[in-house]
């Protein structure tokens, strides 16, 4: 389609996103469960899920440069950060940002629910190329959205 009628396209598969407007993910759903018993907070899988994100301004940050650098009539570009966490590292971060303690319950093994990936990490060498990197962590967009959440809900 590009190709036929002249136009350049973007194609941009992302890890997690957090941030702003956040309401779905296991940081989200920590936030409301701890905030509603901050005593307990149930786990879907067994915590070692290994898992990549990336905030929302970081993303944005990566599309623009992309569309104003990349030369390709499609350009595909996979976008997240060199790191990754596993659960347990974000519920670290989380119950510590909170000043909370609970007892935490684990329950479907490797894979928390149906469909669940227990490691996401994506080779983001294609935009980096281009001059890009991200300002946050991963802890550092996890602690802000937390911020953002509670300030918002």
């Amino acid at each position: 389609y590009c190709e036929g009628f002249g136009y350049q396209g973007y194609i941009f598969r992302f890890v997690s996103i957090l941030g702003e407007r956040y309401t779905h993910g296991h940081v989200f759903d920590f936030y409301q469960r701890l905030q509603d018993n901050p005593n307990e907070l149930y786990v879907l899988g067994n915590g070692q899920q290994r898992k990549s994100y990336l905030y929302v301004q970081d993303c944005i940050d990566a599309m623009l440069l992309a569309i104003e650098k990349a030369q390709e009539k499609v350009n595909l570009f996979n976008l997240g950060t060199d790191e990754y966490c596993q659960v347990n590292d974000s519920i670290q971060w989380i119950t510590q940002h909170l000043g909370l303690t609970p007892k935490l319950t684990y329950a479907g093994g490797e894979r928390g629910w149906i469909g669940d990936s227990p490691f996401i990490f994506l080779d983001c060498s294609k935009i980096r190329a281009l001059g890009w990197q991200p300002k946050l962590s991963i802890r550092e967009g996890i602690i802000k959205t937390l911020t953002y959440l509670h300030r918002n809900l």
